[in-house]
């Protein structure tokens, strides 16, 4: 049964009317996009039964209709999963989305764990496994449910200063409270094992002086600065750092693997008068200043925080490698004692069998020499050798197992120092590993439903919270390019053309754009010196749409959300109703060739977002006359400003008269 006639089939079969044919109304410009019932939908209820949810949308009028899902794991009651409909649901849901011709999406459940598997033990591929199974039973559910269409998950991932954040002329528009720029938590990560380190940029950390070859060449008392190094054929530089010959240590190896290790040759500042060496206070700003003259130098960008985390790791190498020399110092001395005193040991209990019991008092009470020791009066040397022999056994055993220790510590944190990479460089390949997977999923389920599927189905990450990677339009654009290019990387491993590969990965990985969303960078726009508020609002405004519009162009969109809100939290307000350049945006998508618009609903509007949005463009209601607006519709029935209309007495038809639509007269 056709239940959605009362708007879409009067769209589809009567067409469009012009704005001339649309009655004016008070205070109510006339106004149309062209865009209406048919390329605005909105979403089920997710905290009701599907099948039901789907059902009341098209009797709502609905032409675009997305599944929404709440729960994850094991459904509840009122928050149901996808796998929480069987079979015959799904074999309904697609009947009705077949006959009223509906086409269909599907927002998976919002997933706990972030696209790359970051939780509170750092990345592990088995937090993004429960993300992949997430999207997966979403995708399942779309191949069996639905016509096909988007299947649509946030990208939640880490926090990042939003200071960091570089436009592409280089400003730095966005700021996440008055300090985080000298108080933000910055991150890197661990490209092993995938451990997360952070520090504060307040934090103040102490770490040693090195001699340069310019302060070195007074303990050497000859020149170092200019020559060139006979054993690297280096060039000595004056703030080089050196080891004991004057060999230089170039500051750039400390991003060079294979030379990094050279770092724990540097000679300390001794201080004679306080007999110590010299350690200084270092702040994080010195590790940016640091890192823009090795960019400078060598070419090579390196993350301040990574910088700064090589540094404290090279620190821990010193202590370990200390540890190492001074336990070893030792070691060449208690083995030799040892050895003098076995081969003591076997002379003397060759010499001891052949003295008399009663005899053996005389070697006892006599003190002399036995190789290099000399044994106390009172005892006979084979048992003090063995003691000896024993004790520096035992002292050999332990600085054994402490230097080795050590060592092995100061292997263990210079391999570390190696993997160190920013957590932003480690996590976007996990998320892009996790689309791709993800997409490959939908290319597979799409082939196999074919016949079903009025289009494939694609999985369509969702910019979400300005806080958390992946909220940015840079971001999001690389996110995209990035799975696409892993997806295709797969595909050709599997035997597929290159040409084809990457066809199939962008018919299968479109990003969702969240309007509202992109609206909460609003709250954290940095006013320029002088500007005022509607200056800051007009100017952020530009950049919202501009940079919408640039993702669209690029063809990395597949899917729109249209919500509204102020700019503070994703509060789901009717398009129109927050402060979101609604009407330019959805133009720009429109110019742009997107028509896949869903309006979410929030806390108050389930009812009336879709028909709204109608509104907002302009859209009439389609009839082969003049005819009103969905607004006013909606205000003359529901009592908004004007009264109903009705007919009574003699002008009033017969009970058993109906017109066409159905609609009984008052």
């Amino acid at each position: 049964m056709i239940f959605n006639e009362y708007y879409n089939s009067l769209d589809r079969d009567y067409g469009k009317i012009e704005p001339s044919d649309i009655p004016t109304e008070p205070g109510i410009p006339v106004e149309t996009s062209g865009l209406g019932p048919e390329e605005i939908g909105t979403g089920t209820n997710p905290m009701m039964n599907q099948l039901q949810a789907f059902n009341a949308k098209i009797r709502e009028g609905a032409s675009k209709i997305e599944f929404e899902f709440m729960g994850t794991g094991k459904s509840t009651s009122d928050r149901p999963s996808p796998e929480a409909f069987g079979s015959k649901e799904r074999e309904d849901m697609r009947a009705l989305a077949e006959i009223n011709e509906i086409k269909t999406s599907v927002h998976a459940p919002l997933h706990t764990q972030s696209l790359s598997g970051l939780g509170e033990q750092g990345f592990t591929d088995q937090a993004r496994q429960m993300a992949v199974k997430e999207i997966e039973r979403a995708i399942h559910f779309a191949a069996e449910a639905t016509k096909g269409g988007a299947v649509v998950f946030h990208t939640s991932e880490w926090t990042r200063p939003l200071t960091e954040i570089k436009e592409r002329t280089g400003e730095k528009l966005f700021k996440g409270y008055p300090e985080e720029e000298e108080k933000a938590m910055v991150m890197v990560a661990d490209s092993q094992t995938g451990n997360v380190n952070a520090v504060r940029k307040d934090y103040l950390v102490y770490e040693p002086e090195f001699h340069t070859a310019k302060s070195y060449e007074k303990v050497l008392r000859r020149k170092l600065v200019g020559t060139i190094d006979p054993e690297t054929g280096e060039s000595i530089e004056a703030d080089d750092w050196i080891d004991v010959n004057g060999h230089p240590i170039k500051r750039e190896w400390i991003l060079e693997k294979d030379k990094a290790e050279k770092l724990f040759d540097r000679v300390p500042i001794w201080n004679k008068e306080k007999t110590n060496f010299n350690v200084k206070p270092v702040k994080y700003t010195d590790f940016e200043d640091r890192a823009k003259e090795l960019e400078k130098k060598t070419g090579k960008k390196i993350a301040p925080e990574v910088l700064f985390f090589r540094t404290q790791t090279a620190n821990k190498v010193l202590q370990a490698k200390g540890h190492s020399l001074f336990y070893a110092r030792y070691y060449d001395r208690a083995k030799e004692i040892r050895d003098t005193a076995k081969r003591a040991l076997e002379f003397y209990e060759k010499l001891e069998d052949n003295i008399p019991e009663d005899e053996k008092w005389k070697i006892m009470k006599q003190q002399h020499l036995v190789g290099d020791l000399a044994p106390p009066k009172n005892m006979l040397p084979s048992k003090y050798l063995k003691e000896t022999v024993k004790q520096q056994t035992d002292e050999m055993r332990h600085i054994h197992e402490s230097s080795a220790a050590a060592d092995a510590q100061a292997r263990e944190a210079l391999d570390q120092m190696r993997r160190i990479q920013t957590v932003q460089d480690y996590g976007k390949n996990k998320v892009a590993q996790t689309i791709a997977d993800s997409g490959i999923k939908a290319m597979i389920y799409s082939d196999q439903h074919r016949k079903e599927l009025n289009e494939p189905i694609f999985v369509a990450p969702e910019n979400w919270r300005p806080e958390q990677y992946g909220s940015h339009p840079d971001e999001i654009r690389c996110l995209v390019l990035e799975s696409r290019k892993n997806m295709q990387e797969q595909l050709v491993k599997e035997g597929y053309s290159e040409e084809e590969a990457k066809r199939r990965s962008k018919e299968h990985i479109k990003a969702t754009l969240d309007i509202g969303h992109y609206n909460m960078w609003r709250q954290h726009f940095v006013a320029k010196p002088d500007e005022n508020p509607k200056e800051r609002e007009k100017r952020f405004n530009k950049w919202l749409l501009e940079e919408t519009k640039k993702l669209a162009k690029e063809g990395v969109l597949g899917h729109v959300h249209l919500t509204d809100n102020f700019g503070y939290d994703d509060e789901h307000l009717t398009p129109g109703e927050g402060n979101v350049p609604m009407k330019e945006f959805i133009k720009n998508m429109e110019e742009a060739g997107l028509k896949d618009f869903i309006a979410e609903a929030g806390s108050y509007n389930a009812t009336r977002v879709m028909t709204d949005t109608w509104a907002l463009m302009g859209s009439p209601i389609y009839t082969t006359t003049k005819a009103p607006t969905f607004r006013s519709v909606h205000e003359q029935h529901l009592g908004y400003h004007n009264p109903s209309t009705y007919i009574v007495g003699a002008y009033a038809p017969s009970n058993e008269w109906r017109l066409w639509s159905e609609v009984p007269m008052e």
